[in-house]
């Protein structure tokens, strides 16, 4: 059995759409145990995310999948609280070795969201943890319509989201579609190397 953690900020719901996309993934495949983790805005105290049950959820992880909105070209504030509260464990190397992905969505069909992905790889890298690739092609090369095609973007580092910044916004099927297959595919990798 192996633990597979999602770690997410959401500030308008819409990260949040994604992370459950990502999680029904992790639960596609046998054996594969999901925990699903929020930054909570209000355990954020003189600058850093606390949150000792977060913490101690993370350490029995095999695999951590790390989302974030990309708010102006990199992860949110929030977010950014929490990476920088992991600093004891990255010291005591807690997380080397464990299976790290990442995801996120912005208002814009760029948005500079793989800047928001390439700081996930540096965070997972500088914790010694092995970064886990989307492996899917864009669907629309493949015949699909934009809307379900999955991977859309063209991300091949992580899941890329682009959402209208509306209230009723959300991601396209298949933008739902690329959050489960990232799920599948660290779970799987993770039941491998368990």
């Amino acid at each position: 059995m192996s633990k597979i953690a999602i770690i997410h900020h959401s500030g308008s719901g819409k990260t949040k759409m994604l992370a459950e996309a990502v999680a029904e993934g992790v639960r596609g495949v046998v054996g594969a145990e999901v925990i699903e983790l929020a930054i909570d805005s209000k355990k954020i105290v003189d600058g850093r995310y606390k949150d000792e049950a977060v913490f101690a959820a993370l350490a029995t992880a095999d695999a951590i999948i790390f989302g974030s909105p990309t708010y102006m070209g990199m992860v949110s504030g929030q977010f950014k609280t929490f990476a920088d509260a992991t600093a004891g464990i990255w010291f005591g190397q807690g997380w080397k070795n464990k299976l790290a992905a990442g995801f996120t969505t912005s208002g814009s069909p760029s948005g500079d969201k793989q800047g928001t992905l390439q700081y996930l790889v540096t965070l997972a890298s500088q914790h010694g943890m092995i970064w886990v690739s989307l492996g899917e092609m864009n669907g629309i090369y493949a015949g699909h319509p934009e809307a379900t095609a999955i991977n859309r973007l063209g991300s091949f580092t992580g899941v890329m989201s682009q959402v209208a910044p509306t209230p009723e916004g959300r991601p396209t099927e298949g933008d739902f579609a690329t959050g489960r297959a990232l799920g599948r595919r660290v779970a799987e990798l993770a039941a491998k190397l368990s």
